[in-house]
């Protein structure tokens, strides 16, 4: 695989059913990696031998899964740890239909996705408080197949090659983005509702709380 932004796998988290933290200090940021297994409903990778099962877009195109991490890895992108879905018959990702996600409850700073989307797209996250505020929070994913960061995202990985229903297209380029959400609210966020988009699919989602920010402001940790 190839990775603008570098990666590599992780061995030192806990394990967990469906949520990983990784501990914060006064001089480092807390991650809270969400397992997204039980919300799948799209398939963005294959292997040559199903070549066919893709859907990624509406001309059945897929990402060459042996350029992307191992199905249910714990792996580090620019410094951001995720855990890659456990992938099935029926999905690697989320399509993005409004998906509620739940969280655990805490202040977080950045929501982290690894993702990508036919063609270049915007939309919104809501961050629901436990005090009954939902936040509209802007989140945008650029092209998997130009790789032009058109909201800044850095490039997870870019592989070099496409594949298609029935033929794999060599020389042709496709890109996952690491992109990412400020949460600018102090209060405690209890789940996520993803967009209503069927363009944009998600791969892995990342919590982060600033824990220095947390001491600074005489919060509890």
């Amino acid at each position: 695989m190839s990775q603008v932004a570098s990666s590599s796998v992780l061995t030192d988290i806990t394990p967990d059913p469906r949520v990983h933290r990784l501990p914060g200090t006064t001089s480092a940021p807390e991650f809270c990696l969400i397992g997204i297994d039980d919300l799948l409903n799209n398939r963005a990778t294959t292997s040559v031998s199903h070549l066919d099962s893709g859907r990624l877009n509406a001309w059945g195109n897929s990402f060459p899964a042996e350029e992307l991490p191992t199905p249910g890895a714990l792996i580090q992108v620019a410094g951001i740890p995720f855990k890659w879905a456990n992938a099935h018959a029926e999905g690697d990702n989320i399509r993005c239909e409004g998906q509620v996600i739940d969280i655990p409850p805490g202040q977080y700073d950045w929501i982290y996705l690894l993702a990508a989307s036919e063609r270049r797209s915007e939309d919104t996250i809501w961050v629901h408080y436990d005090d009954g505020h939902a936040d509209p929070l802007p989140v945008g994913v650029s092209d998997f197949l130009d790789g032009i960061p058109a909201f800044g995202e850095l490039s997870a990985f870019r592989t070099s090659r496409m594949h298609y229903p029935h033929h794999v297209q060599e020389g042709l380029p496709t890109t996952m983005w690491l992109t990412r959400v400020g949460m600018p609210r102090s209060g405690t966020a209890q789940s996520l509702r993803l967009p209503r988009l069927v363009a944009m699919h998600v791969f892995a989602l990342t919590l982060l709380t600033g824990i220095d920010v947390r001491l600074a402001e005489g919060a509890a940790i």
